[in-house]
């Protein structure tokens, strides 16, 4: 594949540094500088190669550059292109990893012989020097470094916390630290007002628990187990092991001894997208389930949640995107795991009107959304026809569907009227693609408790499914009646308005969304595919940009943005989107049909030019 030469231009996300909204640049190598160009603005900015900085030392490999200027350093610029790296540092080689490295490790030059030193020696004998490096940090070092990523991840989102919350936290905190440790384990947990469903250990003993993740959980046993499982990285100083992976030994020791915020920034981000090892999560899931034990916590809680996320995303090895603990993969194993631990004697983590505090420290708690057949946030890529009598979906083989099914069954020849069992069989016939059996189930639970946002939702996915789009409709606005802040609903009932093509008011939907979560990354791609059909192509392709800013590796938005520049008559611009979308994964239920697409367009694009 030929290589793009150094006049070519590349798609960046300008980012102003004082709020969160980046603009869609286009970028060019010119003989003085970057060349940037935004869209409907006739001037070009240029950024000179010597006022260029990049706060992690740039690789010839780097598969995206993120950049500053000097002196400030406000404005940044990302560029997602993996030949876009080494025609840059053949005009800004101060950007090199042997450039910074000199600059930056100045001031702990001894220190860094001395931890070089160490590690070398580990590495000959095959021991673990990301770790041991981790473990030679010192621990103020390690919180000054958590205290920077915290900080930057935190810097366009609000700390969620009243009285309440905080000693609901802070007593659930020292119950489970009480139990990791026989010394004391300086620990701090820190709710953010974030739609993200995640957790995760910064280094130096802080973890950054999400709004998105406190609602989704259905008790506080489910979140005492996410922490229990936090703590165990902290243990085990996994975050530090993961930056200094991350960024290599000299930044990861720039980082500890010669002190660079703006490097901590950029690990911040890239902290959110850490992936643990296997062995990793085994220890920690080792620690997480004696915590919980000696914290006489029930780990049923833990498994739950791992349930829970497996049903948000059931046909992928990990749960979905970043929005959903990426840095988590859930596996049949580790549920496994979990629940052949033996009974013992278990309080609930907290009471419940702690319970109640925590959940509603962002505010009101929206009702916590059911598992549709796929993944709620998922975006469908076609616009199929309503269909009246839609040829139903092959059955899925699920063992697991299959137990909870004969439970659930079971349950209800007792009691007809059990709503939850109706609930469980629901959700486990929508896994296996049996809609009209789920359906049945949704409704029957429905009429028992006409008032449960979750129940009206899970019934609107069923209909949704089986292409009954207008009855889904009334669904999802029950829902929306009963918890205006239902996201999920709002998502579908866009999607659905798209499918029947009233742009109007699906536009209306992830609008809506967009402005209370700019997180949620597929109201940004499912919006672009309304823009896209209304031929509003410049609009689609800035959201299609900006779900890619959000989420590099959502190969959908790639082959999406791609047929809006073939729509528009950019052919190379769409063969770069193409040839994209075919080098990253098949991710989220639409990346099957991202490659498929890829793959024809470029044969018909291929074809026509002989």
């Amino acid at each position: 594949m030929s290589m793009p030469s150094s006049g070519a231009r590349f798609a960046g996300m300008l980012g102003s540094g004082t709020t969160a909204a980046a603009r869609a640049v286009s970028v060019r190598m010119a003989g003085g500088g970057l060349e940037l160009r935004m869209e409907g603005e006739p001037r070009t900015q240029v950024w000179a190669y010597e006022d260029l900085q990049s706060s992690v030392p740039l690789r010839s490999d780097a598969g995206d550059v993120l950049l500053s200027r000097k002196p400030d350093g406000v404005e940044t610029l990302f560029v997602a292109d993996p030949s876009f790296a080494s025609l840059l540092l053949a005009r800004a080689p101060a950007l090199s990893p042997a450039r910074q490295r000199w600059q930056g490790l100045k001031p702990g030059l001894a220190v860094l012989a001395a931890v070089v030193a160490i590690v070398a020696g580990l590495w000959s004998l095959d021991l673990h020097p990301a770790k041991a490096m981790a473990r030679v940090m010192p621990l103020h070092s390690r919180q000054v470094l958590g205290g920077a990523v915290v900080a930057s991840l935190a810097k366009d989102r609000k700390v969620c916390e009243t009285p309440a919350s905080r000693a609901a936290l802070d007593r659930l905190t020292k119950r489970l630290v009480g139990a990791a440790s026989d010394k004391p384990v300086p620990l701090r947990i820190t709710l953010f007002d974030w739609g993200l469903v995640n957790a995760f250990a910064v280094p130096g003993g802080q973890i950054i628990l999400t709004r998105g993740l406190v609602q989704l959980a259905g008790s506080p046993d489910e979140v005492a187990g996410v922490l229990a499982h936090e703590i165990g990285h902290t243990l085990e100083l996994h975050p530090e092991a993961g930056i200094i992976r991350l960024v290599g030994l000299s930044a990861a020791t720039q980082l500890a001894f010669a002190g660079s915020s703006g490097t901590a920034t950029n690990v911040g981000v890239l902290l959110t997208q850490l992936r643990y090892s296997r062995i990793a999560e085994r220890e920690a899931d080792a620690h997480a389930l004696r915590i919980l034990k000696g914290a006489g916590i029930s780990a049923k809680g833990f498994g739950d949640f791992f349930e829970r996320l497996e049903a948000k995303n059931p046909s992928a090895a990990t749960v979905p995107e970043i929005q959903v603990l990426s840095t988590h993969p859930v596996t049949a194993e580790r549920i496994a795991l979990v629940r052949a631990q033996p009974a013992y004697a278990a309080t609930p983590a907290l009471s419940a009107e702690d319970w109640r505090a925590l959940r509603e420290a962002c505010g009101p708690a929206p009702a916590r959304p059911q598992a549709p057949a796929t993944s709620p946030r998922t975006a469908s890529t076609q616009t199929p026809a309503p269909s009246p009598a839609p040829a139903p979906a092959p059955a899925k083989s699920d063992p697991q569907a299959d137990r909870e099914i004969a439970e659930a069954t079971k349950a209800l020849e007792t009691n007809p009227k059990d709503i939850a069992a109706l609930q469980k069989r629901a959700r486990a016939y929508a896994r296996k693609n049996q809609h009209e059996a789920a359906l049945a189930d949704y409704a029957k639970a429905v009429d028992l408790k006409p008032g449960d946002a979750t129940l009206q939702y899970g019934r609107g996915t069923a209909l949704q499914n089986l292409h009954r789009y207008e009855e889904a409709l009334g669904a999802y606005d029950a829902t929306l009646r009963l918890s205006p802040s239902h996201s999920n609903a709002r998502n579908n009932r866009g999607n659905v308005n798209r499918v029947l093509k009233r742009y109007d008011a699906a536009l209306l939907d992830f609008d809506e969304i967009i402005r209370t979560e700019p997180g949620f990354v597929h109201a940004l791609y499912n919006r672009g595919l309304v823009y896209r059909e209304m031929n509003r192509l410049e609009e689609a392709v800035r959201d299609f940009t900006a779900a890619i800013a959000q989420d590099k590796a959502y190969t959908a938005a790639y082959a999406s943005r791609g047929l809006t520049y073939e729509k528009m008559g950019n052919r190379d611009k769409a063969v770069e989107d193409y040839r994209a979308a075919l080098a990253l994964p098949a991710k989220y239920n639409n990346g099957t049909w991202a490659h498929t697409t890829a793959r024809d367009h470029l044969k018909t694009l291929a074809a026509d030019t002989l």
